[in-house]
């Protein structure tokens, strides 16, 4: 062989032996590297545990980088740099091949080894055997092939696992790899960290510092202050308090000498701070002086060594600070607000300095003091500015409150009420005929406002507008407080409904005699004005709680109501439209007038919803009361003909014009009842709905009294100490119930339920007491005052949970009565059916199908409601709950779902008796569902004793908070230089505000009382003082004798009217304490005096009035007083009035004066009974 094909042998031999080492040595490496990635994995995880022990000190730090760091190399150097050094050699290489390839039989080995020395010949011969059998084992790259494969998915994984592990691992293991990189020193690789307030500090000897540290980068566990003095070797550990916000606080007292502190949390410390203690001025004491708004009628009110302040938004607050030394001049520091200066008082024989700041916002503020050198140090702690809410005035209607019928000639008396916590200022009432001009009437009006709750009536003389059957009279009454510049707050919008004189007066008899404001029971007829009234309450209440939404909310909700108008509009479509396709318009009059009133709606509707899709709500009142007045006519034309028709079959003959009316009734039936039940569907939605609410804020009510309970404990240990500041729980406190609050005024604005706003103005009263506790360390009175409202808030909500029982049975029992009525419809339907074959009897027939489908929908539904009920009153009443779960038993024992849906095939296959059997079946089923609703309702909580004279207490209070208003009215001076009168029919309304300048400023209940130091008003304004004595010309202010001017005729008409339903009132509260046995003489001389203010010529004499108003007034608040001791057991709570807390002795003294001189007499003031003359 030539030495050049030898040589070219040779060097192929040796590139697969060395292509063997190459593969060997990258297999060493992916070895060297996995093994070197899962070491630095361990030790990264190991060394972040163990830096989390010690908390990530720099010490630490330091120790874990050198260890982490060496592990890495220690990996490095042992698995990847240390085989990867070993020197492999041609032969060793080509051995290595033999061994991992059997099929070789050592011919590689001994090809190398055979370059040495040897016969050629044997050498090239054992040369082209080695090659010729590697390229049979594919030149030996199957060595390492599955080693390679499996450590390079190794290696791969464990990359992904180190990748996925820094950002997506424990954190610890993430701050540890932060902490362990070298980029920054072990002390600003610190993760955690403890930030310490003051930190170096220079503060006046003995004064006290507040000390407060937050964790940084972790959560805070137990934390320790560590401070040493000067004089003391080694340091003094105190506890730290957790102020519930992530932070801890603690007070270092009297700091005397230089001291050195820092803080512990969990572990990890802060640096070292050093505080310096010099002589410098600092406030021992701080004496307060309340200046409330002018607009609520408080007096000031003075805090000795006080600090945190509650008060409404403009007060201001004068601060004395007396201090340690003299001091050249200071200021007050508000929290992100201005300064200002304080003044030294030269008068005081202490160094005091005196200044003022008023209250806008809530936050903070201090006192900082000059030093000798002028500069400006702060000289006392932070204490809490709390801006209390003035919530604007709640109104309503309380008579009738409710849409109400009436004819063209009735009088309907309207009762309205305002509350406000600084005094009602104005009550208006607006009223509207067919959607047109408002006409505004002031029914109340005080200069004065010193009345938080007001009550006043006017009688709408409707003989007195040219109405007719079908008009609509809506309302809604304005009131607005004492706060300059306030907006006035609307009331619910209610309608009056003009219905012929004959309807109205036949339901009047039907209700008993008088109640002709009553309702009555709404049909599927109704069921298009009702859905119309909602969408003109919908769109009022937008109008009026405007401020409450935001702009998403607000454009949502005329979305909303722009569709429901929309879909309505559509409903009245669809029913004209059928008439039309029925023929009906053509050939009876009855028709024609339906159908001629409903394009009006239509259109009203049309342009109503015009101006709800552009967001114009106020322009789109109108249209929407134009289209339910025209829904009304159509309703009344519908009623007409149905009791036309209904008297022709009941006298016989009139076939045609009976046939018409009940076409007429069976459109509107079959076309509106669908739309009624899915109306329904979704009120019984939103009632469950509420209920549900109602028990979350119930069970959160019981969580605050409870909370509230230990604050209260808390605020009378605190009161004990001196100097001792407010409650920041307290003020968090305050904050959850004002938010129960708001969260309770939306539920009763959703379900229009004033006995929820009530409750919901309870807890707002009982979020202010919290404020003034919290602001003050003497605040037990406070705090109690608002754990009494909290806890009357929780009873009355669960009065109101356990009648569900009972509402659910009646609205169960309602829906069964409304199944039997169409029921009873059904079988008359049946038996009249016609007996030929036509096309008559098969829209009859379809007819009677569509309603069986109807009515098994609806008793479904009801099925589906009294499980649910039964559910909910379990637990509550395990009777009722048990009653109502038989009721929906019987629904499914009787098989009521099948037999009305079996009763389909029987009037189709047309077996008049077999049919007719049927029916009266179902009719029979749904009278012992009846009656079982009725044994439901009967196993629901009963009136218990007592609450007979717990509703004569409170219609004898809203008698008296209405009397009181018009007191204001009555007893206004004469004054020529005054308007005295309105023009036309306006009442009050023209009357010029003024003429309340000669009332004096001491009315009764304007006085501050002593034990509300910021300024409650329930505690600080006695509302119907019953101390306040009456003059002989009936003027009961300003302690002169000033005589009440002369009303105009219209004030005359309204006060006549309003005395005379008054009347009534106390005649039904007199029959309600003798059903009590309970003895009620002293009524009927009231009842004397007020018919006597009823009369007319009465009020020739205004002297004569006011004396006879202030004796029925001095009688109903003695017989309020009396019927509170007797319901409430005579405590020290009932025996007053009003909601105070605390009453100065001298006060004091002269109510049990005035009450002891009651008891002797047993007459109201002069001796005289209420219905005497002059």
């Amino acid at each position: 062989m030539r030495e050049s094909d030898r040589r070219i042998q040779s060097r192929r031999l040796l590139g697969f032996v060395r292509s063997v080492r190459r593969r060997w040595r990258l297999r060493i490496a992916l070895q060297g590297l996995t093994w070197t990635g899962l070491t630095v994995i361990a030790a990264l995880v190991a060394v972040s545990l163990l830096l989390e022990q010690a908390r990530f000190s720099a010490d630490a730090i330091l120790v874990g980088r050198v260890a982490a760091w060496g592990a890495l190399a220690l990996a490095v150097g042992w698995f990847l740099v240390r085989p990867l050094l070993r020197r492999v050699d041609d032969r060793r290489a080509a051995l290595y091949l033999d061994e991992n390839e059997p099929s070789l039989r050592h011919v590689v080995t001994t090809a190398v080894a055979g370059e040495v020395g040897g016969s050629p010949a044997l050498r090239d011969r054992t040369v082209q055997d080695a090659l010729s059998r590697l390229r049979k084992v594919e030149g030996g790259r199957r060595v390492e092939r599955s080693a390679l494969v499996r450590f390079g998915l190794l290696l791969g994984a464990v990359a992904v696992l180190g990748l996925l592990l820094v950002p997506f691992g424990p954190d610890l293991v993430r701050t540890g790899a932060s902490a362990l990189l070298p980029n920054k020193s072990a002390e600003e690789a610190q993760p955690y960290s403890v930030a310490v307030l003051p930190g170096d500090t220079t503060v006046a000897r003995h004064s006290d510092l507040l000390l407060e540290a937050a964790p940084g980068g972790f959560e805070g566990g137990d934390a320790f202050l560590f401070a040493r003095a000067e004089s003391e070797e080694s340091f003094t550990r105190l506890g730290m308090l957790d102020d519930g916000a992530g932070a801890f606080t603690a007070m270092l007292f009297e700091l005397a000498e230089p001291t050195e502190y820092f803080v512990d949390i969990s572990g990890v410390t802060s640096p070292t701070y050093s505080i310096e203690v010099k002589d410098l001025p600092r406030v021992e004491r701080l004496d307060l002086v309340l200046n409330h708004p002018a607009y609520a009628g408080l007096d000031p009110v003075v805090i000795e060594d006080g600090g945190d302040v509650a008060a409404l938004p403009g007060t201001v607050v004068e601060v004395t600070a007396h201090a340690n030394m003299a001091s050249e001049g200071g200021r007050i520091v508000l929290d992100g607000g201005p300064t200002s200066e304080l003044a030294v008082l030269e008068s005081s024989e202490t160094p005091a300095l005196a200044g003022r700041f008023t209250v806008t916002e809530s936050g903070y503020y201090r006192v900082d003091l000059a030093t000798e050198d002028g500069q400006l140090i702060p000289a006392s702690a932070e204490y809490a500015i709390t801006a209390l809410s003035d919530y604007p005035p709640q109104v309503r209607f309380s008579r009738p409150g409710r849409d109400v019928p009436a004819s063209p000639i009735e009088e309907v008396y309207l009762e309205a009420q305002a509350f406000d916590d600084y005094g009602v200022r104005e009550l208006l009432l607006v009223s509207s005929v067919n959607g047109g001009p408002e006409d505004t009437v002031r029914i109340y009006d005080d200069r004065a406002g010193d009345l938080d709750e007001v009550s006043a009536g006017h009688t709408l003389f409707l003989e007195e507008w040219t109405l007719e059957p079908g008009d609509l009279v809506s309302y809604y009454a304005l009131a607005r407080d004492r706060r300059p510049g306030s907006e006035p707050v609307a009331s619910d919008m209610f309608f009056v409904r003009v219905r012929p004189f004959d309807v109205a007066f036949r339901q009047a008899e039907q209700q008993g005699g008088g109640q002709q404001q009553g309702g009555r029971q709404a049909g599927p007829e109704s069921a298009l004005s009702e859905l119309q009234r909602q969408v003109i309450s919908a769109t009022f209440n937008l109008i009026r709680q405007r401020s409450s939404y935001s702009e998403d909310e607000f454009d949502e909700n005329v979305v909303s109501v722009a569709l429901a108008q929309g879909r309505l509009r559509e409903q009245v479509g669809t029913l004209l439209q059928r008439m039309e396709n029925r023929g009906m318009t053509e050939t009876d009059p009855g028709f024609r007038d339906v159908s001629a009133i409903l394009p009006r709606a239509i259109e009203a509707m049309t342009e109503a919803k015009a101006h709800l899709d552009e967001g114009e709500l106020q322009e789109a009142i109108g249209p929407e009361q134009n289209a339910l007045r025209y829904l009304q006519q159509a309703e009344e034309t519908y009623e007409r003909y149905v009791s036309q028709g209904q008297e022709q079959q009941q006298g016989g003959g009139g076939g045609g014009s009976r046939q018409a009316a009940e076409d007429l009734a069976d459109l509107f039936e079959l076309e509106l009842d669908n739309f009624a039940n899915q109306y329904e569907t979704v009120q019984r939605g939103q009632q469950q709905s509420a209920d549900n609410e109602v028990d979350e804020l119930i069970e959160k009510l019981n969580e605050l009294a409870r909370r509230q309970e230990q604050e209260a404990e808390r605020q009378a240990r605190r009161s004990t100490n001196a100097g001792a500041r407010g409650s920041e729980a307290q003020r968090r406190l305050a904050d959850e119930t004002e938010e129960t609050a708001r969260q309770l005024e939306r539920l009763a604005r959703e379900m229009n339920d004033p006995d929820l706003e009530e409750t919901a103005r309870g807890l707002r009263e009982a979020a202010a007491s919290m404020r003034r506790a919290g602001a003050q360390a003497a605040g037990s009175d406070q705090a109690n005052s608002a754990l009494r409202r909290l806890r009357d808030a929780q009873r009355e909500m669960e009065e109101a949970r356990a009648g569900r029982a009972q509402r659910d049975a009646e609205v169960a029992a309602s829906r069964v009565e409304e199944l039997q009525r169409q029921q009873r419809e059904v079988l008359n339907r049946v038996r009249e059916m016609p007996r030929d074959l036509g096309e008559e009897r098969a829209r009859e027939i379809d007819d009677l199908r569509e309603r069986k489908n109807q009515m098994t929908e609806a008793v479904q539904g009801l099925e589906s409601a009294l499980d649910r009920a039964a559910a909910g009153n379990r637990a509550e009443n395990p009777e009722a709950a048990r009653a109502l779960q038989e009721s929906a038993n019987h629904i499914r024992e009787s098989k009521l779902k099948e037999k009305l849906q079996y009763s389909r095939g029987t009037i189709e296959q047309w077996d008049p008796e077999s049919a007719a059997t049927l029916e009266m079946d179902i009719e029979s089923d749904l009278q012992a569902l009846r009656d079982q609703l009725q044994r439901a309702a009967e196993a629901a909580p009963q009136e218990e004793a007592g609450e007979g004279l717990e509703r004569a207490l409170e219609e004898t209070r809203d008698l008296v908070r209405g009397l009181e208003s018009m007191g204001r009215r009555l007893n206004e001076p004469a004054d020529p230089q005054a308007e005295a009168s309105g023009e036309g029919g306006e009442g009050e309304a023209g009357r010029e505000e003024g003429g309340e300048g000669e009332r004096g400023e001491g009315e009764g209940g304007r006085q501050e009382r002593g034990g509300d130091p910021q300024g409650d008003p329930a505690n600080s304004r006695a509302q119907g003082d019953p101390g306040a004595r009456t003059a002989v010309d009936g003027s009961t202010y300003g302690g002169g004798l000033v005589r009440p001017r002369e009303l105009t005729p219209e004030e005359v008409r309204q006060s006549g009217r309003q005395f005379m339903r008054d009347t009534d009132r106390v005649r039904e509260i007199r029959n309600q304490l003798r059903m009590e046995g309970r003895p009620a003489e002293e009524l009927e001389d009231v009842m004397e005096a007020m018919s006597r203010l009823g009369r007319e010529n009465t009020y020739e004499d205004p002297a004569l009035v006011a004396r006879l108003h202030a004796d029925v007034l001095e009688a109903l608040r003695r017989l309020e007083f009396g019927l509170r001791r007797e319901v409430e057991g005579g405590d020290e709570r009932g025996a007053a009035l009003t909601a105070a807390d605390e009453v100065p002795e001298g006060y004091r003294e002269l109510v049990e004066e005035y009450y002891r001189a009651l008891a002797r007499g047993g007459r109201a003031a002069g001796g005289r009974s209420p219905g005497d003359g002059p």
